[in-house]
């Protein structure tokens, strides 16, 4: 909800005042209201469709009693919003500096009224009411440009100008800086009113920022029929089913002058964003719930992803001994046997034999037809005299005895590959097809 600061005329036509905290201060409280033990004025709680109001307890002359000309004046504030640590969505409606005809704006009704005004009053002449709005929620009923915006308030709470939290850097660039109202940082507002120029100008920046040469709002406006002379000035802030905290952190005011400039030194500190004043482990339920079950997804997720790849790498894994250093043969990938059997499918089977199956493949990447011999560790041939076999035979070369071209060691696993023989062996050839005769030429 807005923030706004009232401001109430006096008799004294140099009224100045200023608060570094309000520990000590003697302010009207109505609402919410209540200064914190650490000298914050806190206008809002987390209390939900409620207002809060806090004003300079005595009237300030705001007018020149002999030709009834508004006097020029000028304020400044620190304020800080905090959102509620419990909503994952912007609460709150905002803070406003005012100038009212009265102490505590009664009347004034919660959410999009600020605390200022109500469905009756809203836009009527009679109210003698200046705001300038620190809006953070966006009411299609009063025109308003976003959720996020400073506005200067005529008797209403349609603006009579309005512009998105920005704030020029130098006098010729403007900086569309990051500054939001609900962003629980401490910022720094100064409202000047020209009594001459008749004219209200409206500047904000970041607490330790230096005030920018350039203004947010200016807008043109005699407040002579406005105001009465004697005025009071505070602050109005409201919430609605929505929360936030709002806070005044310093202020200072004067007529016909420039007001105390604050010493940020000397300014307390507002409470850290999603922590309670109390100093309490509050956390948002993001923190609480949200991230631990982010982090406990990601940890589940990765140990699968690792399980998934080391189950494959097992799957394709390889040994390699010492007497393989002696034999020349080439070695195959055990992956690239498994894709070029199909994975020692049933229909590629060739054959058994004494130690082993022996299964029809097509190497991947050269489209080699071979015949794969797989020996497992129940075979009734040893490991040693397999050796053996790939040493003595993987050394020959005839054109009648089958190539061994490689072998492939995995787990308990040997697989040998051969040439692959289109006919299969002899003995299949002569007893498998018995409607064959061979030739003379074909048997020897």
């Amino acid at each position: 909800m807005p923030l706004i600061l009232i401001l109430s005329l006096v008799a004294s036509q140099d009224t100045s005042f200023s608060y570094h905290g309000f520990r000590s201060a003697n302010l009207s409280l109505y609402g919410m209201a209540n200064i914190t033990s650490d000298g914050l004025l806190e206008l809002t709680n987390t209390t939900t469709f409620q207002t809060g109001h806090a004003f300079y307890p005595s009237p300030i002359s705001f007018k020149n009693s002999s030709n009834g000309n508004a006097f020029s004046f000028s304020s400044t504030f620190v304020f800080a919003i905090i959102p509620n640590p419990d909503h994952s969505i912007r609460g709150g409606h905002g803070v406003a500096l005012v100038i009212a005809p009265t102490r505590g704006l009664p009347g004034g009704s919660s959410s999009q009224h600020l605390g200022l005004f109500n469905y009756t009053n809203n836009g009527n002449p009679s109210n003698h009411v200046v705001a300038i709005e620190l809006d953070t929620f966006k009411n299609q009923e009063f025109e308003d440009i976003n959720n996020n915006h400073v506005g200067i308030d005529i008797n209403g709470l349609t603006s009579n100008i309005s512009a998105p939290v920005e704030y020029y850097v130098d006098d010729n660039s403007r900086v569309a800086s990051s500054l939001d109202l609900v962003g629980g940082h401490q910022m720094q507002v100064w409202v000047e009113y020209d009594g001459i120029e008749k004219r209200i100008i409206v500047t904000l920046a970041p607490i330790n920022a230096t005030k920018p040469e350039n203004p947010l709002l200016s807008l043109n406006c005699d407040l002579s029929p406005i105001i009465y002379k004697n005025m009071y000035i505070g602050f109005s802030s409201a919430n609605g089913q929505l929360v936030a905290k709002h806070y005044i952190v310093g202020w200072s005011f004067r007529i016909n002058g420039q007001a105390p400039k604050l010493d940020r030194s000397r300014l307390p500190v507002s409470p850290l964003l999603g922590v309670p004043q109390s100093g309490g482990k509050k956390r948002s339920k993001f923190f609480t719930i949200g991230l631990p079950v982010i982090i406990v997804s990601l940890a589940v997720g990765a140990i699968i992803i690792l399980i998934s790849v080391v189950r494959r790498k097992r799957q394709f894994a390889e040994l390699q001994e010492d007497w393989e250093l002696d034999y020349g043969a080439h070695r195959f990938t055990y992956k690239d046997l498994y894709i070029a059997t199909g994975g020692f499918r049933e229909k590629e089977l060739l054959g058994s034999g004494g130690f082993g199956r022996v299964y029809r493949g097509v190497l991947p990447t050269s489209k080699i037809e071979i015949a794969v011999k797989r020996v497992s560790h129940e075979s009734r041939q040893g490991m040693r005299e397999l050796v053996a076999e790939i040493v003595s035979i993987g050394r020959l070369r005839h054109r009648n005895l089958v190539s061994l071209w490689g072998y492939c060691r995995r787990k308990e696993e040997l697989l040998l590959v051969y040439e692959y023989m289109p006919n299969g062996s002899l003995d299949k050839y002569l007893f498998g097809q018995p409607k064959v005769t061979l030739c003379w030429s074909q048997r020897f």
